[in-house]
């Protein structure tokens, strides 16, 4: 045999080994990437998002006559240093009301502190209850102390007037026959509270200037090009973010806390201030 050739079949099964052992290497450090992104992914959306507030400012008309800032679901566990830099931000917005939109508190034992807290808001508050003020049984006198101690009022299928009359506020608690009439006022604004979005498909008597909601968290999990991960009852196509009902503009609000699971991705805790 020729010394070249000899040496080329000696040479092949150690060319193959190194191979082998360069493909194993690749598909370890494409593996570790894989987990590394799968863990970050998982520390982000549990320790992360929950708690990165964002304040979004959405304008209906220019220039704007009322600036309301509206937050929803806060769904309070006891985390009073996230609450507190809740309500350190409404009060920057410089917003003329606050609207809350249900789901105050995640059980009844943490209701007292987060009404505490609440009690910081340096502008009048308004609100409407959610399901989880019904399933925990909450005060409904102690919230409505706490409003109306901001200048504010807690409205259970009644209205009030703010901005010297210029606005009126009116509360839903759902129930579409309880829905109050429209008033005979002069207010130039009519904004609708209520916890489930798709109530304003089913309002076919009025019509509002403002419709404020909220209970779908946005979903809490929002996939890139498949959007939110679930919606809970009561939502429809109104999952987060500015639409356009026979009632009237509907804005949903993906809320400040979480329920169940505490994971935000994609979807981060809001404080909207809308512009009208």
């Amino acid at each position: 045999m020729v010394d070249g050739q000899c040496d080329t079949q000696h040479a092949s099964p150690a060319v193959g080994s190194q191979r082998l052992k360069k493909a194993a290497s690749r598909v370890s450090y494409v593996l570790a990437a894989v987990v590394a992104l799968a863990g970050g992914v998982v520390v982000y959306a549990c320790f992360i998002e929950p708690t990165w507030l964002v304040v979004r400012t959405v304008s209906l008309a220019s220039p704007p006559t009322v600036r309301v800032a509206q937050v929803t679901d806060i769904h309070y566990k006891g985390n009073q240093a996230y609450l507190t830099r809740v309500v350190k931000r409404i009060n920057q917005t410089n917003a003329d009301i606050v609207c809350f939109t249900g789901d105050l508190a995640e059980e009844k034992e943490h209701l007292d502190e987060a009404l505490r807290i609440l009690s910081g808001v340096r502008k009048p508050m308004y609100g409407v209850p959610g399901n989880h003020e019904y399933w925990h049984g909450f005060s409904f006198e102690k919230i409505a102390a706490c409003f109306r101690a901001t200048g504010g009022d807690w409205l259970c299928d009644t209205s009030a007037f703010a901005l010297n009359g210029r606005v009126e506020i009116i509360g839903s608690t759902g129930k579409l026959a309880c829905l109050p009439p429209r008033s005979t006022s002069s207010a130039s604004k009519r904004i609708l509270l209520v916890h489930f979005p798709n109530m304003a498909d089913k309002i076919q008597s009025q019509r509002f200037d403002l419709i404020l909601a909220g209970h779908s968290h946005g979903g809490q999990v929002r996939l890139p090009l498949l959007g939110p991960a679930g919606r809970p009852y009561d939502v429809g196509d109104y999952d987060r973010g500015l639409f356009t009902t026979p009632a009237g503009p509907l804005y949903v609000n993906p809320g400040i806390g979480t329920y169940f699971l505490n994971v935000r991705f994609g979807c981060r805790p809001e404080i909207t201030v809308i512009e009208f």
